[in-house]
């Protein structure tokens, strides 16, 4: 394990990812998230308080590595 690695705690519990306080400045490319996760991920997320509760989420799950190029420079 490297010394990044072990500075920090990996964990794939949702609810510990949204609402631990932390910023993440790594990520594992290698990591996948099935359609089924995703679809809860962000039926949980959509619910996320908002100004004068008017969650105006949008949400672009974008899982191909031609999308994310094309993403990119944006």
């Amino acid at each position: 394990m490297s010394t990044i690695e072990s500075k920090f705690q990996k964990t794939n519990d949702f609810n510990e990812i949204t609402y631990g306080r932390r910023s993440v400045k790594l990520y594992d490319p290698e990591v996948k998230i099935s359609r089924e996760e995703m679809t809860e991920i962000l039926s949980e997320a959509s619910r996320a308080p908002s100004s004068i509760n008017l969650q105006p989420w949008r949400f672009l799950v974008v899982d191909t590595t031609e999308g994310k190029e094309k993403l990119a420079p944006l």
